[in-house]
């Protein structure tokens, strides 16, 4: 409903998310009447969201923030409300006209991969001909993916980030599957991410929290704090799009700690745009690394091992950045789990870590 959206926003600007970065609240599927107006037009439904839409938008605006909607490149939204097709230039005009600031943009009900891949075009076109700035979130490679290899120089032409993979659950194996995929197909997709386009592993909707586009499942239940700090990492080195799928309300100060960390938001943010990669997988060690601005490295250890306590890592740093990131020597800055300052090692030493159980080590070199 219109309520929670509004309370979220409240929060968001009160406690301190909006500075940390966070801009945007998003509504996902299930805001639409089940029918278009007598115009053709979308319109919202009218007991949940009884003040409309560009309303609640400009609510939103006044806290500082951006809206976030839902729509789907088919006749139906996946949840089987009106979809955009045959509707693209409508939906955008009516999008911007309620002050809209990202299109979720789904791919169910979309008939052939012709008229999919057709329909994000489409809405692509429709988005840049209303004149307003609007994020274009896309579907497109999750559904062409059981079929055919996506083509991402043609994707990154026409949305701002596109989901790669199933929805994220709160729950480890969830975390797991993201990373292993991402590894996988590491060679496909991390060269195409960059300023203007981004990788984005997950979508989901999470009933009975807060229906968000979800990227970090941290603040609710599934997930152990060393787990809730890999996937926090981890995002950071993948550049994903950090989207919260979370109850604000209701959030223990550890996970707003986490969430709100200056330091993990920088290295995700960082303005090279470059999206990080595994470089070598040793027993139930992970080693990914990120090229940052300013010849600097984020480096992040997973222990993917389940049981037990702390394990000791040696990290040879000739391994870094093709044996650049400390040659001749480098600073070395703990970020997570905790900041520790490791001080300066030279290009042929290595640093010896603990790291938990399906717990993560996020360093800056």
């Amino acid at each position: 409903s219109e309520q929670l959206f509004v309370e979220m926003a409240d929060v968001m600007a009160a406690e301190g998310w909006r500075d940390a970065g966070y801009e945007f609240v998003c509504i996902d599927d299930c805001w639409m009447a089940p029918t278009r107006d007598e115009r053709g037009r979308l319109q919202a439904d009218p007991k949940r969201f009884p003040s409309g839409i560009r309303k609640l938008a400009d609510y939103v605006h006044s806290k500082g923030l951006k809206l976030g909607i839902y729509s789907d490149v088919g006749n139906k939204t996946c949840a089987g409300f009106p979809g955009s097709y045959n509707h693209y230039d409508l939906d955008a005009q009516t999008f911007a006209s309620w002050g809209v600031d990202l299109l979720k943009f789904d791919g169910c009900n979309s008939g052939t991969l012709e008229l999919l891949a057709e329909g994000y075009r489409r809405m692509s076109l429709a988005l840049n001909k209303t004149g307003r700035s609007i994020v274009y979130s896309c579907e497109w490679p999750f559904y062409l993916r059981p079929v055919q290899q996506p083509n991402y120089t043609e994707i990154k032409q026409y949305c701002n980030h596109w989901r790669n993979f199933f929805d994220v659950y709160d729950s480890w194996s969830s975390i797991k599957s993201i990373l292993d995929w991402t590894a996988l197909h590491q060679d496909s997709i991390v060269k195409i991410a960059g300023p203007g386009g981004w990788n984005d592993p997950d979508m989901a909707i999470l009933p009975g929290i807060f229906v968000f586009l979800s990227q970090l499942v941290i603040g609710n239940f599934g997930l152990s704090w060393d787990q809730a700090v890999t996937q926090m990492a981890m995002w950071a080195i993948m550049a994903a799009p950090l989207f919260m799928s979370n109850d604000l309300r209701h959030i223990s100060p550890e996970a707003k700690w986490l969430l709100q960390n200056k330091e993990v938001i920088a290295i995700n943010q960082d303005p090279l745009g470059k999206q990080g990669y595994q470089i070598t997988k040793d027993k139930n060690f992970e080693l990914w690394e990120r090229p940052l601005s300013g010849q600097a490295y984020a480096v992040a250890v997973l222990n993917q091992q389940e049981i037990g306590g702390p394990q000791k890592f040696t990290l040879s740093l000739t391994f870094l950045g093709n044996g650049l990131a400390c040659n001749p020597a480098c600073s070395i800055q703990q970020v997570l789990p905790a900041s520790r300052n490791w001080g300066v090692y030279s290009w042929v030493s290595s640093l010896s870590l603990e790291v938990n159980p399906t717990g993560t080590v996020l360093l800056k070199v």
